[in-house]
């Protein structure tokens, strides 16, 4: 049963690439399958190479990816049709996220990505303002995720952002945002965007169908 959902999981992983740039590949994830394949990723790696990205996928098909949005640390993009690619399916808004053993696939190489076993540890970010009970803004939109995983492009960009945390039962808790903290003790952690607010992602390319309302009927001449 394990092997069968990483193995259905690793469908949804992609790898983001730099066709210019043989050091330049990052994480990513298909978000909907339909006419077309949607996928997250990272901002600040597709930041300037809007022009030369391509997508490998599990089984190293590369397609053309082009950006359709952006917001704050992740940008959707898109690819023509691949029928064996799986979308994400998000955990339930009452299933609870932490505490929990996990999974992520981190890149390997530019085709490549290997399983790494992750834990969820905190409910909600651990950053406070001036008033120690007092969270910081947004800070329950995510939660974090010990990782053993620092890979980063020669710029210092983060190769494993925008990868989908998964639990043992391959649903998505959330995606990686970024480290939390560059170096140092912390650095294992990732800050993870819950799957609720992943959710917010996906209404920037199928939004719900806005209501009409009843038909006021035509008047007769």
């Amino acid at each position: 049963m394990t092997a069968r959902i990483f193995k259905l999981a690793r469908k949804s992983m992609v790898v983001v690439v730099d066709t210019k740039d043989a050091d330049a590949y990052s994480s990513g994830c298909v978000m909907i399958k339909d006419k077309v394949v949607t996928l997250v990723a990272s901002s600040a790696f597709v930041k300037g190479r809007e022009m030369r990205l391509k997508v490998v996928f599990f089984d190293r098909i590369e397609l053309e990816a082009t950006v359709v949005a952006v917001r704050d640390s992740f940008c959707l993009l898109r690819t023509a049709f691949h029928s064996e690619c799986k979308a994400i399916r998000l955990l339930k808004e009452e299933e609870g996220v932490v505490p929990q053993s996990t999974f992520m696939f981190a890149p390997q190489s530019r085709t490549t990505t290997r399983r790494i076993f992750t834990y969820a540890t905190t409910e909600t970010l651990e950053s406070y303002l001036n008033i120690e009970s007092d969270l910081a803004e947004n800070s329950t939109n995510y939660f974090m995720v010990s990782c053993s995983y620092f890979g980063k492009t020669r710029f210092g960009i983060n190769r494993l952002t925008a990868p989908p945390v998964f639990t043992m039962w391959g649903r998505t808790a959330g995606i990686v945002l970024q480290d939390c903290r560059v170096a140092g003790p912390g650095a294992e952690m990732k800050v993870t965007l819950k799957a609720r607010h992943v959710r917010e992602l996906m209404m920037l390319v199928d939004p719900p169908a806005a209501s009409t309302g009843p038909r006021k009927k035509r008047k007769r001449s």
